[in-house]
């Protein structure tokens, strides 16, 4: 036989009585039901006469023969606004009846951009204010439909409303369902002013904001960068603004997956519209603003202005330019024609001086001539010299022989004598002059081929002591390789010393070999010629060349190579500063050899070595 539980008796009035036993009072503890038996019971009769009309429902579709539309599942599953209930997954806010044209914020005596914190607080004390508990037991409680009271139904109506304010999400959804005003201004109300007009509407928008705190529209005396802050800021506007109030389905009446997310994009896709729309018209208040702010306008024909002014600067510095440039040109023509007139001027009084003079020269041969004539009968040869002194003469002289002619008097022969000794002192005096003339241009030719010959001796010099030893050694080399009786030997020696990096020509090859000859013929040269051609020799290695050579010049006088100018111990410690001792030794001291005239490698290496240990003595 199974075992039967045993179930408390249904409740009642009687429970809530104080039992008297034994002259002790006990107070009744109400416990729970719970249970397989009280499911079986209690429950289950519930929950099968709630799913009776679902399952009716079902039964008369079943019946049903006609097959409805393709898209008819779709349409019976558009949300139903007007349906009561809380918010469900799929984020729409839905307000109980209770709340239905209640506007929240005036239940909860609360401005609508309290923060969360004043919400609480006005909540808590309107809770304390009409809770049931609170209210008057005495008053007669009229039942509403809800089957509340209405002191309860206020009290739910707090609740809910609080529960709605309190969710941050839901207070969004709940701001966006209000009525707001969105008409933008399209232009400035003269009475009002911009500010009056556009400051309510950037205010009143203000709510939507993401980002806080919201700058303000300012006044006439606001910093510009501030201006220009506030109207990127509303350019760029990140608005929370939740438009799921137009979703077209209820994401909670989907049966499947699938059809959830259809829903999903379907209602995506009409808050997106409302979403760009509400962009657009944030960007066109911000845009109409910053066309008509005063402000902005100031500072844009200031710019107007500044720039107008700084072409207007130009233009005038420009007009100045060519002005100045046409005053120039007119300046240098009225001096060009000036300087024309007076060079014009001066020749022709050059030629007016010139005709004077040339008259008076004619005058005064004809003078001259008529103070011979019938005085003598000159011959011909006599009278050729006459005219040909007469013509040599200038001025200055020919007056004092105009002058001397017409004081001889006599008969005609010793007139004739006088005329010929006068043509003779002539002819003398021009001997002697022409004489002296020869000898200066004489003089000044020598000078003029001294001087060439002394140039063309420095030069030849130059060019000979301009040799390195390299190019000295790769000389006697190709005196050696192209010896005497060679045909052009010396355009050959040339052409080796141009393959080998020093181009020479014959004639500076030349001039060097009788330098290096010492009195040999230049045929002999190359061939183990003794004296300063014995010292430049090949050498072993390329860069030991420079250092051979000096050797052989610092050889022949020892005391010299000892003693050290104070210029070159100043060029001996440059080239150690110059060339550090990371550089290779032989190279280091070779380089600093060729910066020190007059010193071999050894020397500088024995100079520095010296000066090193006097410097450790100190």
């Amino acid at each position: 036989m199974p075992k039967l539980l045993a179930l408390p008796a249904p409740e009642s009035d009687a429970d809530k009585e104080t039992l008297v036993v034994c002259g002790l009072c006990f107070s009744q503890k109400r416990c729970e039901p719970a249970g397989r038996s009280f499911h079986a019971v209690h429950e289950k009769p519930l929950i099968e006469a709630k799913q009776k009309p679902s399952r009716a429902k079902q039964d008369k579709q079943d019946d049903s023969d006609d097959e409805p539309p393709a898209n008819a599942s779709w349409k019976r599953k558009k949300k139903d606004n007007s349906g009561g209930g809380k918010s469900g997954s799929s984020g729409t806010l839905k307000l109980s009846d209770l709340l239905t044209g209640v506007d929240l914020y005036e239940l909860l005596d609360v401005n609508p951009t309290a923060t969360a914190d004043q919400i609480k607080k006005q909540y808590r004390k309107l809770a304390l204010q009409h809770h049931p508990d609170k209210a008057n037991q005495g008053d007669a409680e009229v039942k509403t439909s809800s089957g509340l009271s209405s002191k309860e139904q206020y009290f739910v109506q707090i609740q809910e409303a609080y529960e709605v304010l309190s969710d941050e999400s839901k207070r969004r959804q709940y701001d966006s369902t209000l009525d707001f005003d969105d008409d933008v201004p399209e232009e400035v109300d003269e009475k009002l002013g911009f500010f009056g007009t556009f400051g309510p509407v950037f205010r009143r928008n203000s709510r939507w904001s993401e980002r806080l705190p919201v700058p303000e529209l300012g006044d006439e005396n606001t910093d510009m960068n501030k201006v220009y802050k506030f109207y990127d800021f509303w350019c760029s506007f990140e608005s929370w603004r939740d438009f799921s109030m137009h979703d077209e389905y209820n994401v909670n009446d989907a049966e499947f997956r699938e059809e959830r997310r259809w829903m999903e994009r379907q209602n995506q896709r009409v808050r997106k519209k409302f979403e760009q729309d509400e962009r657009k018209r944030i960007l066109r208040l911000a845009e109409i603003a910053e066309r008509l702010d005063p402000r902005i306008k100031a500072e844009k024909e200031a710019k107007e202005a500044k720039k107008r002014e700084e072409k207007e600067r130009r233009a005038r510095a420009k007009q100045e330019e060519e002005d100045a440039k046409l005053r120039a040109l007119e300046e240098k023509r009225l001096q060009e024609e000036k300087d024309k007139a007076e060079k014009e001027e001066q020749e022709r009084q050059e030629r007016e001086q010139n005709r004077l003079q040339k008259e008076a020269l004619k005058k005064l041969r004809q003078r001259a001539k008529k103070a011979i004539q019938g005085k003598c009968s000159p011959g011909p040869e006599v009278n050729h010299d006459f005219q040909e002194m007469l013509l040599a003469l200038d001025g200055d002289k020919l007056e004092p022989l105009c002058q001397r002619l017409e004081g001889l008097s006599g008969k005609d022969d010793k007139v004739l004598a006088a005329l010929e000794k006068i043509i003779e002192s002539w002819k003398s005096s021009k001997a002697q002059k022409d004489e002296a003339d020869a000898k200066k241009r004489e003089e000044t030719r020598l000078q003029r081929e001294a001087k060439a010959a002394e140039e063309k001796k420095q030069a030849a010099a130059a060019a000979v002591e301009n040799w390195s030893p390299e190019e000295l050694a790769m000389l006697t080399k190709g005196l050696a390789k192209f010896p005497g009786g060679t045909g052009g030997r010396w355009g050959m020696i040339a052409q080796h010393l141009s393959i080998n990096g020093y181009p020479r020509t014959e004639k500076e090859i030349i001039d060097k070999t009788k330098s290096m000859a010492d009195g040999q013929s230049l045929r002999a040269m190359g061939s183990g010629a003794p004296g300063e051609h014995a010292a430049f020799k090949i050498p072993k290695a390329g860069t030991q060349g420079a250092a051979a050579a000096a050797e052989a010049q610092t050889a022949a006088s020892p005391d010299a190579a000892s003693e050290w100018t104070p210029e070159q111990q100043k060029q001996l410690e440059a080239a150690l500063q110059k060339h550090p001792a990371t550089l290779e030794k032989n190279e280091r001291w070779r380089l600093i050899a060729a910066e020190v005239p007059g010193k071999t490698k050894s020397q500088c290496v024995e100079r520095f070595k010296f000066l090193k240990e006097q410097m450790k003595k100190k």
